[in-house]
């Protein structure tokens, strides 16, 4: 069974989201809260999978809270649930790793395969969202246009003296940048790195 928090500061979407929930045996409302601060209370002391969180709350918003969760409980899952279709807004959550970003317009049963998908590792954002932001892969992993570049060569057979000598670095500077590259991804070889961003489709050969 998945534990699931809503925090948002509208009663009447907690109500909803609560009749939609009701009767599904593998998804469970644990806790609700009306604002970022209680929620981050309530993570303290009650299990939770994951969290559908608001973006705009009072006392601590959703924002601020999304960072706070990933510092202070990093098992735990985020989707955000807004009603607002802000590319800044959508640019700060996917570089604070939120694990999902969908509308509140979306239907409950979008809502649930979102939250399977998810605690599956899979990062889920909302198409309409995805038509006016291209880079949400990048944003998320941090990823620049430089490291890209490089792991484009490694994925072409490159050696690093080549790489070094194109881009006029010495063979330790993109040694170093390499390792760099690994901790954004979560990777420790240039193997997984260049697999990884294949799978992302942030490169291509």
């Amino acid at each position: 069974m998945i534990k699931i928090m809503i925090v948002d500061d509208h009663p009447i979407y907690r109500d909803g989201l609560r009749v939609a929930f009701k009767d599904k045996k593998d998804l469970k409302i644990m806790a609700e809260a009306e604002n970022g601060k209680i929620a981050l209370q309530k993570l303290d002391t009650v299990e939770i999978d994951i969290v559908l969180l608001d973006i705009r709350m009072p006392v601590l918003d959703g924002i601020a809270t999304l960072g706070r969760i990933k510092s202070q409980f990093p098992k735990v899952k985020v989707i955000i649930l807004t009603g607002y279709e802000d590319v800044n807004v959508f640019s700060k959550a996917m570089s604070l790793k939120t694990d999902g970003f969908i509308l509140k317009s979306a239907t409950a049963q979008i809502i649930f395969q979102t939250i399977h998908d998810v605690m599956e590792g899979k990062v889920i954002v909302s198409p309409k969202l995805l038509r006016n932001t291209t880079d949400y892969r990048n944003l998320r992993y941090e990823l620049t246009d430089e490291d890209l570049d490089v792991l484009t060569r490694i994925a072409k057979g490159e050696r690093t003296s080549k790489i070094a000598g194109d881009l006029h670095f010495g063979e330790r500077t993109i040694k170093s940048h390499l390792t760099n590259i690994y901790e954004k991804l979560g990777v420790n070889s240039r193997v997984a790195a260049v697999a990884k961003v294949m799978q992302l489709g942030l490169i291509k050969l």
